[in-house]
């Protein structure tokens, strides 16, 4: 191998061929880039700062000529405003300027020798600085008092190869003597420093770029270098370990917010949302993007939109804790509720960074709430409409046991009053026993007592239990029963009990003269009864719950018999109990419903004739004072006329609105004591219509019914009644009462009183 000759530049360097003149090489090709690098950023640099300076330098000037020249143009002086623009004579690097007015005219100018004027006119009168290839041009507004007079334009000097030129000279200077000092050091430097560092950054490299942080710095012989790598391992180490740490911690944190029902978020202290829980985002179905862009907002209810847009604005601005339920339109279309709350998040110096809450399903909260609502009000009602059901059998009750109590009653009096109280009774056991019965089916205490029956058995029973209110109600009522021999093995008492509760509702809820029918069918080895009638009908939002305890189809006070919402309920638990099912249906309010039972029998072909019930005959029914009592419980209505006959009042009674309408025409009572329930209407709708007539606006309205809760009271009153009586009401307090009005009526200072003056209950509004 051919050795250097000493001093030459090929012993300093090295050979081309070798490792050392090839590393020798690069480190000069780069610190030569380096170094030219260097120079251009510094000349741009330079360059930069010297057009920045410049423009802000003209700007300046431009600022200084709008304040000289603002009163010059105020007061139209062109002669002061010329003077003051020739000033720029002195600022070398200025060629030409102008003043112009508003409207773009120019009013004063200054062109420096060989300069080009300028424009006579300025169409663009935006403020602003431009920079071309050779000049800079500055436009800038003229103000006094915040009025806009006009503007300010320069044009100056930007003569950048001149200052290039010069800076190239320094700069060539400094990169010869640069590189001679280089070509003394890269021997050197080149063992000690080259080779470590580019070890530790392809180290560096690996774990950036390859995501690869097993990587570490290798053992460097060179004392500095080796505590460099052995710190570098160790903040990789650490930095491991804590990189564990978060993943461990977010993972923790990620799955307590995911059991939450709906995750948590987080926001910036300017109220962006930048994190939701995946279970939030899949229930609206929107990315994290598209949430934190507020795209939240359309999927808000209409309803609250504003009102929750304004309170978390507020909540920004006053750094206070989130609390707000609202309904977001979910992925599924519908709207769910979300309880949203959080909490500030505050640096070391106490200012909010953001907030963080968490996102709560109260969907079946709010679901309990509204089912607690429910049953509350079902409650309420159930228990005034058994207080009314009680009052109903009591009153007439009472009033019997008045007659019996009088003297000079013959035999068929009192045996009238008997009957009155007996089958008054037996109504009441009716009601309790059904209270009962509900009460073991829910218990779980009913015990069916199953044997062999026939259909036509089970039917009969129940007709002959509910034919008396469908007689009594005038409706046609039809039977249905197939021409097989039917045997069930069901409790006959029971199952009777249900269909005979069905026709019975079907009685109540059609008005009189409607259409009744019981169909039995067997199809397939179960037997099939469908209780048809033309009455009130179901609307469909109540049919869903029509078998639950205490649900009213109708408000029971519209009507005569409202009952106590039991009845559906009790018949769908028997017929559970028989392994059968019930569903009701029908087309609406006035167009009549179906109940359907559904058992499993066994059908055998025999003749066996339908029943055919006889052809209903509609029931029918004298002086100090004239009293019309009108109730649709012709026991309570015939029992008070004969407490009120046997004081010796003339006493007429009508079991109807309407009737009591047309009777009160052609008697024109004193006193008229009416019912509420009524088949037909109901009482106040009566009161009204009493009141409207010539007849009616003097007398004694009396309201006599088994709803005696506060507002009824108050209804009462607002209808025309003068009083206000809860079932069953003191005969002795009626009478006293009807003759205190008589007595009244027939003292000229009576006379004077006014119907409606005042509606209480004597009786204390028994509840």
């Amino acid at each position: 191998m051919k050795r250097s000759s000493p001093g030459t530049l090929e012993s300093l360097i090295g050979s081309a061929t070798s490792l050392r003149g090839r590393l020798t090489i690069i480190i000069l090709v780069t610190i030569a880039g380096a170094l030219l690098t260097m120079t251009v950023a510094l000349l741009y640099r330079d360059l930069s700062d010297y057009r920045t300076s410049l423009t802000a330098d003209i700007h300046t000037e431009a600022g200084i000529m709008a304040l000289l020249a603002a009163n010059a143009i105020a007061f139209d002086d062109q002669r002061v405003a010329a003077r003051n623009i020739s000033a720029l004579r002195e600022k070398s690097a200025v060629l030409s300027a102008g003043l112009y007015r508003t409207d773009g005219n120019l009013y004063a100018s200054f062109v420096r020798e060989g300069a080009a004027p300028p424009p006579a006119r300025l169409t663009d009168l935006t403020p602003g600085v431009q920079v071309a290839r050779n000049h800079v041009q500055v436009v800038r507004e003229i103000e006094q008092n915040d009025e806009l007079l006009g503007v300010v334009y320069l044009i100056a000097t930007y003569d950048v190869w001149a200052r290039v030129n010069a800076y190239l000279g320094i700069l060539g200077t400094i990169l010869l003597l640069s590189m001679g000092v280089a070509l003394v050091l890269a021997g050197s430097l080149r063992r000690t420093i080259i080779a470590p560092v580019e070890e530790l950054a392809a180290v560096a490299d690996d774990i950036v770029t390859r995501r690869d942080p097993g990587r570490r710095a290798p053992h460097i012989p060179v004392e500095e270098f080796s505590v460099v790598a052995r710190a570098f391992n160790s903040v990789l180490d650490e930095s491991e370990q804590r990189t564990r740490a978060l993943r461990q911690s977010e993972r923790l944190y990620r799955a307590i917010g995911e059991s939450i029902d709906y995750g948590v978020w987080v926001s910036d202290a300017g109220g962006r949302n930048v994190y939701a829980s995946d279970s939030f985002l899949r229930l609206l179905g929107i990315t994290q993007t598209q949430y934190s862009d507020t795209g939240w907002r359309d999927l808000l209810h209409p309803d609250e939109v504003e009102g929750t847009a304004a309170a978390w604005r507020d909540c920004i601005r006053s750094g206070d804790f989130w609390y707000r339920e609202h309904r977001f339109r979910g992925a599924d279309g519908a709207y769910h509720p979300i309880l949203s709350q959080g909490v500030p998040m505050r640096d070391d110096e106490g200012r909010v960074s953001g907030w963080a809450g968490i996102n709560l399903d109260v969907s079946r909260m709010k679901k309990t709430e509204d089912a607690l609502r429910e049953a509350d009000r079902r409650k309420d009602d159930f228990l005034a409409t058994l207080a009314h059901e009680l009052r109903n059998p009591l009153a007439p009750i009472r009033h019997a046991a008045k007659l019996l109590g009088l003297k000079g009653m013959d035999a068929a009096q009192s045996q009238a009053a008997r009957d009155i109280i007996s089958r008054q009774v037996t109504r009441m056991a009716l009601l309790l026993d059904d209270l009962l019965e509900v009460s073991r089916i829910t218990r779980g205490r009913l015990e069916l007592r199953k044997s062999r029956t026939t259909l036509a058995e089970l039917v009969k029973a129940a007709v002959e239990t509910s034919r008396p209110l469908i007689d009594a109600k005038g409706h046609e009522f039809v039977v249905d029963v197939p021409d097989v021999a039917v045997e069930m093995e069901v409790d006959a008492l029971r199952l009777s009990q249900a269909l005979s509760n069905l026709l019975t509702n079907a009685a109540k809820y059609t008005d009189p003269g409607g259409r009744v029918v019981l169909e039995a069918q067997c199809v397939e080895g179960a037997v099939a009864f469908t209780v048809t009638d033309t009455g009130i009908g179901v609307g469909a939002s109540a049919l869903p719950t029509i078998f639950d305890m205490f649900s009213q189809v109708d408000s029971a006070i519209d009507r005569s018999e409202g009952g106590l919402g039991i009845g559906l309920a009790l018949v769908k638990g028997l017929v559970l109990l028989h392994g059968g099912t019930v569903e009701a249906a029908s087309d609406g309010p006035g167009k009549g419903s179906t109940f359907t039972i559904r058992l499993p029998a066994e059908c055998q072909r025999q003749s066996s004739g339908p029943l055919t019930p006889p052809v209903p005959a509609p029931p029918h029914s004298s002086p100090r004072g004239r009293i019309l009592v009108v109730d649709d419980n012709r026991d309570a209505a015939s029992s008070l006329a004969m407490v009120l006959g046997s004081a010796g009042h003339a006493v007429q009674i009508a079991h109807t609105g309407e009737e009591a309408l047309t009777a009160g025409l052609a008697m024109e009572p004193d006193v008229v004591l009416l019912d509420i329930g009524l088949p037909d209407i109901n009482g106040y709708d009566v009161a009204r219509r009493v009141r409207h007539n010539a007849w009616g606006r003097g007398v004694l309205l009396v309201a006599l019914t088994g709803w005696g809760q506060k507002e009824d009271v108050e209804r009462a009153h607002s209808a025309g009644f003068d009083l206000h009586l809860t079932k069953p009401a003191d005969p002795e307090r009626i009478e006293r009462l009807v003759e205190e009005f008589l007595v009244a009526r027939r003292d000229p200072a009576g006379a004077q009183r006014q119907s409606g003056d005042r509606c209480e209950d004597p009786a204390g509004m028994e509840n």
